[in-house]
């Protein structure tokens, strides 16, 4: 993982601090429902820097606006993060539900499926660093397993990943993922009070909120932060979301990849043009059956099925690896068949005897490993959408590929 540029100490950048103080902030875009940018959210890149834990810097609006300070940085220390949402800086002062004018909104083409919950999306870059685009044509040694990391996106430190959970439109969760070094993640997590006017720090263990959404009471699992770096793993590049595939999709009449280039947020050249095919939606209409299974399971199941996951490393479901590569079809089960002795991990043409369908099916509990679910945590929920998406994509496949 390649840590971004080394923080400026100029005087420009000193003078360009004292500017930044005294300058109102204000969000660059209007953000949408989930999560995405207005056209004038962004950028290119200024001020002064800092170090994790401390001032951020700043940004300025693509479209001439004010210089921004990025306030939305990493606790002081790991293991005092920050009461309230409100106190993290990556919330707006005047409304803790939207995300700070300097955390740069996004969305995502296949999004992780969160037991129904909609989300908003955000990232915060520290000053004077930029994103590393994975590039396995021209840099092969980067992607030691094969062209499906293509175009993954690698943050850098100090980085502060955001993400809101909402039913109904009431915030149940916030989620902030924190980049404290090149071998260090941490995740935080805040829950909402019903009447939204903050979220406090979850101690470090799984919670059960039986929240009021005004409509209905949801059951919402909290994740504890061992469950965070269960799915964040060092394989998978810790930042699940952010690659090519994934973000290269028009929000607010802007390709958002082009706004966060705008911000001069990427090394030089990257993402590599034309950009990468974006992945297809798996409840749209766009995009064959066989791409919209492909991408949910990319999204879902991909970021722990790959061949250098020590715990699930048999088979491989990123979503560009061809199915003969990815050793489920026609492969016998290694952990249970779901009460189907017949059953494989894919047999063609047959959902019912094919233990991908049958474990998004299976009921979950907060025993971990004394249930056949997947994913096995963060979901308890079955996504029936999806479960039909694969059964169809499996009925039509009529052989295994050689």
């Amino acid at each position: 993982m390649r840590n971004g540029r080394r923080q400026s100490t100029s005087t420009r950048n000193f003078v360009l601090a004292a500017v930044v103080l005294a300058t109102a902030c204000s969000s660059g875009g209007k953000q949408t429902p989930d999560g995405g940018g207005g056209a004038g959210a962004g950028g290119s890149v200024g001020g002064a820097g800092g170090s994790v834990g401390g001032m951020g810097g700043s940004t300025g609006g693509i479209d001439g606006g004010p210089i921004i300070l990025q306030t939305c940085v990493p606790p002081a220390a790991i293991d005092q993060p920050a009461a309230k949402l409100s106190q993290t800086g990556c919330m707006d002062p005047a409304d803790v539900k939207r995300m700070a004018a300097s955390v740069i909104p996004y969305e995502v083409n296949s999004p992780l499926w969160s037991d129904g919950a909609d989300k908003q999306r955000g990232m915060a870059l520290p000053n004077m660093t930029q994103i590393h685009v994975k590039n396995c044509a021209t840099t092969p040694a980067e992607c030691p397993q094969g062209d499906a990391d293509d175009g993954k996106w690698v943050l850098p430190v100090g980085t502060v990943m955001v993400k809101s959970f909402l039913f109904d439109g009431k915030f149940v969760e916030t989620r902030l993922f924190v980049h404290f070094s090149a071998t260090t993640w941490v995740g935080y997590t805040y829950q909402w009070d019903e009447a939204q006017t903050d979220a406090t720090i979850v101690a470090d263990e799984r919670v059960v909120d039986a929240f009021n959404t005004g409509s209905k009471t949801v059951m919402w699992h909290i994740p504890s932060r061992m469950d965070c770096m269960t799915c964040h793993t060092d394989a998978a590049g810790s930042s699940l979301g952010p690659s090519t595939a994934q973000m290269n999709r028009v929000v607010s009449g802007m390709n958002q990849i082009d706004r966060i280039k705008a911000m001069n947020k990427f090394e030089a050249g990257a993402p590599a043009m034309p950009y990468k095919t974006a992945l297809a939606n798996p409840t749209g209409t766009a995009g064959t059956l066989d791409q919209r299974a492909r991408a949910y399971l990319g999204a879902n199941c991909g970021f722990c099925h790959r061949p250098d996951d020590p715990n699930f490393g048999s088979i491989d479901l990123r979503a560009d690896t061809p199915l003969k590569d990815t050793y489920v079809c026609g492969a016998s089960p290694e952990r249970g068949n779901q009460g189907v002795p017949t059953s494989l991990l894919l047999t063609p043409g047959m959902p019912s005897q094919s233990l991908m369908v049958l474990r998004m099916m299976a009921p979950a509990d907060d025993a971990a490993g004394k249930h056949g679910r997947m994913p096995n945590i963060a979901s308890y929920v079955v996504d029936d959408a999806a479960v039909k998406l694969i059964s169809d994509w499996i009925t039509s496949i009529s052989s295994c590929p050689q």
